[in-house]
C-alpha cells in the first residue's frame, strides 16, 4: 500500500525511468512534444520521493490519516516540479537527472513535514527551556580522543557564554527555536509577528556575535565547524 514506507528497492524502481540526461532535459524543455508525458512522469517519480521523506520525517504518523499524508506529498511533488523545470538550465549533468531531481522533493518534503510537525505548538513552551550541551553540538564522543572532547568543550564554553552574555532575548529565543529545536523559519517568523528579513537580521547579528567570540580566542569559524563534522 502507498501508506507503507517505501523500502529502498522501491525507490530505486522509481529512478531506473529509462531515459538519459540529455533526454530529459529535452522532453522537459517548453515547446518539445513530449513534455506533457516527460512532466507526468517525473510527477510520479518525485511524488515518491516526497512521500517516503514525510513518512520518515513524521515518524509513526499517528495524528495524520493516510489521505492527509497523501495530500501533503502530493502538494510537495507537484511544489518540486514546478521549482525544477524552473532550475532545468542549472542541471549540468554531474550526476544522473533524477538523482538530481529527487532533491528537489526531498528538500520540499522536510519543510512540509517541519511545518505539519509544529502545527499547533507553541514555542512560549520552549522559551525557558536552558541551552544544553547535548542539543547543541555534542554528538556522541564513545570513541573519540581526549584531545577532540576537550577541544569541542573548550568551543562549547565560549558559545555557551556568549549566548548567555552578549545575545539579546529575541536573539537567543530564534537561536534556541531555529538552532536548537530546528522549528522552521516561518514558524518562527509567524510566532514573533514579524517578518523572514527580521529573522534572518536576528540570525546573523547572533553569529557574527559567535564568530567574534571565537575570533577572540583563536578559533577560526571553519576550525571550530571541523570539531564536529564526522570523519571519514
Amino acid at each position: 500500500m502507498w501508506g507503507q514506507s517505501p523500502a529502498a528497492n522501491d525507490i530505486n524502481y522509481s529512478m531506473s525511468v529509462q531515459r538519459t540526461n540529455e533526454e530529459w532535459i529535452r522532453d522537459l524543455g517548453s515547446g518539445s512534444d513530449n513534455q506533457s508525458a516527460a512532466i507526468e512522469e517525473l510527477s510520479n517519480v518525485l511524488l515518491r520521493a516526497a512521500l517516503y521523506t514525510i513518512q520518515r520525517q513524521l515518524g509513526n504518523l499517528a495524528q495524520f490519516s493516510q489521505l492527509e499524508v497523501r495530500q501533503l506529498a502530493e502538494d510537495c511533488a507537484q511544489d518540486a516540479v514546478v521549482t525544477l523545470l524552473k532550475h532545468l538550465p542549472d542541471f549540468r549533468g554531474d550526476s544522473k537527472f533524477l538523482t538530481w531531481a529527487y532533491k528537489f522533493a526531498v528538500n520540499i518534503g522536510l519543510t512540509m513535514a517541519r511545518h505539519e510537525q509544529w502545527k499547533g505548538v507553541s514555542l512560549d513552551d520552549l522559551e525557558d527551556q536552558p541551552f544544553p550541551k547535548d542539543r547543541a553540538f555534542e554528538e556522541n564522543l564513545n570513541g573519540s580522543s581526549p584531545e577532540l572532547a576537550a577541544m569541542r568543550g573548550e568551543v562549547w564554553e565560549i558559545l555557551s557564554a556568549t549566548i548567555r552574555d552578549e545575545l539579546t532575548e529575541k536573539q537567543k529565543l530564534v537561536i534556541q527555536w531555529m538552532i536548537f529545536d530546528e522549528v522552521p523559519m516561518d514558524v518562527v517568523v509567524q510566532h514573533l509577528d514579524t517578518n523572514r528579513n527580521a529573522v534572518y537580521k536576528l540570525l546573523h547579528d547572533a553569529r557574527s556575535k559567535f564568530k567574534k567570540s571565537l575570533q577572540a580566542h583563536g578559533i577560526g569559524v571553519d576550525e571550530s565547524l571541523d570539531l564536529y563534522r564526522p570523519k571519514r
